[in-house]
């Protein structure tokens, strides 16, 4: 029996090594998972000592329960806001080699933008339109730089299935776009990608690069997308740039998509990105929203078609 109740509490563990898997980067800037794996092993072990009972008692069909339950999908509901802010913050580090942990960090983000996409505090209206509503907030870093929060909400005429596809053409979105130097993909399995883009110098911005995981969830007429900026060492893009890049960074960005016709689809947006530029909010928030009508008028001009 103490064998039976060893490997349940194994089980449990491993979900727990879930929320460790960043590399620690930065511990002046306080991010440091100590507190919140303590707080979930807590809870992992009060939840095991309540059903420590129920193991002995019938402990094969108990233990292929647990099994089932130990997994990324039954550990998200312990979550708490503390630990979606620092997985948005941190910037995790990986290999190429790496697709169960790309699919964790996938997973992952899908929680965290579960757990913001509705919150509406500190958020400025900018446009409000029957098909196109646009909030903003900014943030400040210890850097002194300006992350913006945007979300927004539009409608196309096209199926999820369609939108997926469009979205994964990245030639098609450079031709569309002729603010991107180069959108390259280096690495797809399944519903995971992971992309380059660089951004020629445009207004208030010199050149700006992403290296960044995609990660795709549908059910049914839901589905979600998600992108999050990772580091690899020694990353180096097909194409290279005749001028120096700074890295910006897609703290959590991700759309939720509904079918609502048969031909059509509402998105809502929340995108979290630090482009590591110090301007004040009121020279850059009015130029943010055009740039989104932009795009989204591009997405509509090509689904009409």
């Amino acid at each position: 029996m103490l064998t039976i109740y060893v490997c349940i509490r194994q089980l449990l563990i491993r979900c727990l090594n879930i929320f460790k898997y960043t590399r620690i980067e930065n511990v002046e800037q306080g991010y440091q998972m100590e507190s919140v794996n303590r707080d979930i092993e807590n809870n992992m072990n009060a939840e095991l000592r309540a059903h420590e009972d129920s193991f002995i008692q019938n402990p094969e069909n108990k233990i292929e329960e647990f099994e089932n339950k130990a997994n990324f999908q039954d550990c998200e509901q312990i979550i708490d806001e503390e630990a979606i802010r620092q997985f948005i913050d941190d910037i995790p580090h990986i290999s190429f080699s790496q697709s169960e942990l790309m699919k964790e960090i996938g997973e992952r983000a899908i929680v965290a933008f579960s757990g913001v996409i509705d919150k509406m505090d500190g958020f400025e209206l900018l446009e409000e339109d029957h098909d196109f509503n646009f909030w903003i907030k900014y943030v400040e870093t210890p850097e002194k730089y300006q992350i913006g929060i945007m979300k927004y909400t539009y409608t196309l005429n096209t199926s999820i299935e369609s939108y997926i596809e469009f979205m994964k053409n990245l030639q098609l979105h450079k031709q569309m776009d002729n603010s991107i130097d180069a959108f390259e993909k280096h690495y797809e399995d399944n519903n995971l990608q992971i992309n380059y883009l660089r951004y020629k110098k445009i207004m208030f911005m010199d050149p700006r690069d992403f290296l960044y995981i995609k990660y795709t969830d549908r059910k049914g007429d839901d589905c979600i997308d998600i992108s999050k900026s990772i580091n690899i060492d020694h990353f180096q893009p097909q194409e290279a740039s005749t001028k120096q890049c700074t890295r910006a960074l897609l703290l959590l960005s991700g759309n939720q998509i509904k079918q609502i016709e048969e031909n059509k689809i509402t998105i809502t947006t929340y995108s979290e990105c630090n482009m590591k530029l110090k301007l004040k909010p009121v020279m850059t928030k009015q130029a943010s929203k055009n740039e989104i009508k932009k795009m989204v008028k591009r997405y509509r001009d090509h689904f009409n078609q």
